[in-house]
């Protein structure tokens, strides 16, 4: 009988053929239904779920463009981002009969992966952004780099333009080893080695990129192989996939509860592995019953709630060091934070005790040591230390967690009064305005549950008071490679439609990626876009007044790499060159009007653009542009 029970949890007999082999066994046919439905649930378990009406694998024969199109579709993919290249003319023949694969055209392949970027974060659901050969990759390599940084399950194909029968020859548009190229930023790159073999490169792409930690994948061949016909496996999604939800060690969890009970004052920090388990709730939930402050080091998303009384507030330099409160913490415990180090010292300074959760192992121990690793989905491992905190627990305990929630709350309220205070600033009404004047009219105009996409730079976010427990949710400026922010916002307005989208971008990032604004407009995406215009790239300024504060830059007002003004660029006028409306403003009163007229363009599906303008604060700017030194007959141009 347990052979019978295990053939068919395996599939290897039919459900008739079960019951027939269990009633020649002498079992009434009663009793063998009644045994058949106990193991309904099981097999239902361990069975992935595949596309209705579809078999796991299945026979199929077609060009390598077909052959393509055709495991993409089985690999649950509805959008590909894609720049036009002729060699893969076969796939977009292939479109034609697969309307349920929808190509995503966009005319520069930088923006093109962050709005695929975006639309993975925000759906976390499968994609794959395609670009024309080595030239078209190296244009997408800067947001590739994002992915990497931000661990985004992006899968990315572009063709070998050397074909199989006369490669290296230093063909039009030939790089060696193109496959090699983007490896050391993506976890998995590979050539097919032929067109039967292009299904199984693109599912291997696929299931590496979506198993944790994420990252992403490139793909390619040999541009004839897309024209080739093939006979080859076709696989659904469901039976390759390893999405695997990781247990912590049990003797781990033990350890880091008894240290997080017994601690006199324990800190969480929170990071985006929280987000994607949708763990959130769990991570209140232990905060308060441990009466724990909460932080967050760099990330793309805000991971827990920002009103909530225990979040003391982002670590602005990436350290501890900079927390403002608490200083004399004892244990710390990080649940899902990449932990992005970039200082000479460790995020986690020699002395605490230090618990780390997270599927991320290979960052884990890296640099900090680690009294208890709990490698594993954070969904799973907070719910297993909530368990095992809460047999630890004593009255005496309860009462100390209670106490350390009145003292946090104490500093929150007291902080949240003084970010009240911005009001207050001398140059709040100042034309051009500064930035916070800004961020603080977006944050009234944005609706309870809009999307932030942040790539401003230097901006500090405020007044948001994000939630990802239903409220404003955050998707930030992470992975340094800059040109995203427009894009990503495309992408991630694609991916919730019902949703209000506001991307905040400084106007040195906004002329790195303005054309997913085409993108915006003719898929009619109402995002508003904000760019905080100061004519001049203010992190690269601030950073080097910081870094040479005494020196001739600083004496004579010449900063030669910062300025772009002269002549001022106008946003708004970019943004009507790829069919999306806006207007330029100066102060609050222009700013709440185009706000408003923003809300009207969105309710009828149109993007809108606001180029704000910002004052120029540092020095080198003064009251009056800096004019460089350098004249255009000093490098031998001439006017007319």
């Amino acid at each position: 009988m347990r052979d019978l029970v295990a053939q068919y949890l395996s599939k290897a007999i039919s459900r008739r053929g079960f019951l027939d082999n269990l009633t020649k066994t002498g079992v009434t046919v009663a009793a063998a239904e009644s045994m058949l439905a106990s193991l309904a649930s099981s097999a239902e378990a361990q069975t992935p779920t595949a596309t209705a009406g579809e078999a796991p694998v299945k026979q199929f024969e077609g060009t390598g463009g077909a052959c393509f199109a055709e495991q993409l579709v089985a690999c649950g993919v509805k959008y590909v981002f894609g720049n036009s290249a002729s060699e893969d003319a076969q796939f977009y023949e292939a479109l034609v009969d697969r309307p349920q694969l929808k190509y995503i055209l966009t005319p520069h392949e930088g923006p093109g992966a962050a709005m695929a970027s975006g639309y993975i974060k925000a759906s976390q659901e499968p994609t794959i952004v395609m670009q024309a050969g080595a030239v078209g990759m190296f244009n997408a390599t800067g947001q590739v780099f994002n992915a990497y940084k931000e661990q985004t399950p992006l899968v990315i194909y572009s063709y070998r333009t050397d074909q199989s029968r006369r490669a290296d020859r230093d063909g039009f548009e030939e790089v060696p080893n193109q496959e090699q190229l983007l490896q050391p930023i993506t976890k998995y790159s590979w050539m097919a080695r032929g067109p039967a073999m292009i299904p199984e490169a693109v599912r291997h792409a696929f299931k590496t990129a979506w198993t944790p930690p994420h990252g992403p994948a490139y793909v390619t061949w040999h541009s004839d192989y897309t024209d080739n016909r093939a006979k080859t496996e076709i696989i659904q999604q469901a039976y390759f996939d390893t999405r695997m939800r990781v247990r912590p060690n049990p003797t781990e969890i033990e350890r880091a509860a008894r240290m997080l009970v017994e601690a006199r004052l324990p800190l969480m920090i929170v990071g985006d592995e929280i987000y994607k388990a949708k763990a959130v709730g769990k991570a209140v939930r232990l905060a308060e019953m441990l009466g724990m402050p909460v932080t967050q080091m760099r990330q793309i998303w805000a991971n827990f709630p920002e009103a909530h009384p225990l979040w003391v507030g982002n670590a602005p330099a990436g350290t501890l060091a900079s927390v403002v409160y608490p200083k004399n913490y004892d244990v710390v415990i990080n649940v899902g934070n990449k932990l992005q180090h970039s200082g000479p010292q460790p995020i986690v300074a020699h002395g605490p005790k230090f618990i780390d959760l997270r599927i991320d192992y290979n960052n884990m121990g890296r640099v900090m040591p680690t009294d208890a690793p709990l490698v594993g989905d954070v969904g799973l491992g907070l719910d297993d230390l909530i368990a095992a905190v809460e047999q630890l627990m004593t009255s005496n305990m309860r009462q100390q967690a209670a106490d350390r929630v009145t003292e946090v709350k104490r500093f929150t309220d007291h902080a949240r009064e003084l970010r009240a205070g911005i009001v207050n600033s001398p140059e709040w009404n100042n034309a051009p305005m500064i930035a916070d004047r800004v961020t603080w009219e977006v944050a009234r105009y944005a609706d309870k549950d809009a999307i932030i996409v942040h790539e401003a730079g230097s901006v500090a976010l405020h007044s948001f008071d994000f939630n990802p427990l239903g409220g404003r949710e955050l998707f930030f400026y992470y992975g340094g490679h800059l040109g995203s922010g427009v894009g990503t916002s495309a992408g991630v307005k694609l991916a919730r439609p019902n949703q209000q989208v506001i991307c905040l971008v400084g106007d040195g990032s906004f002329i790195f990626g303005p054309t997913a604004l085409w993108n915006m407009a003719r898929l009619e995406l109402p995002v508003t876009v904000v760019v905080y215009n100061n004519h001049a790239y203010g992190g690269p300024h601030s950073r080097a007044i910081y870094n040479v504060p005494t020196g001739r830059m600083v004496e004579t007002r010449q900063f030669v790499h910062d300025y772009l003004g002269n002549p001022d660029m106008n946003m708004a006028a970019i943004a009507a060159g790829f069919g999306v409306k806006g207007e330029v403003v100066h102060n609050p009163d222009e700013l709440r009007a185009a706000l408003v007229r923003a809300k009207l363009a969105a309710a009828e599906g149109r993007p809108y653009l606001i180029d704000a303008q910002v004052g120029r604060r540092g020095i080198g700017w003064l009251d009056k542009p800096w004019v460089p030194s350098i004249k255009s007959a000093d490098i031998g141009i001439r006017k007319g």
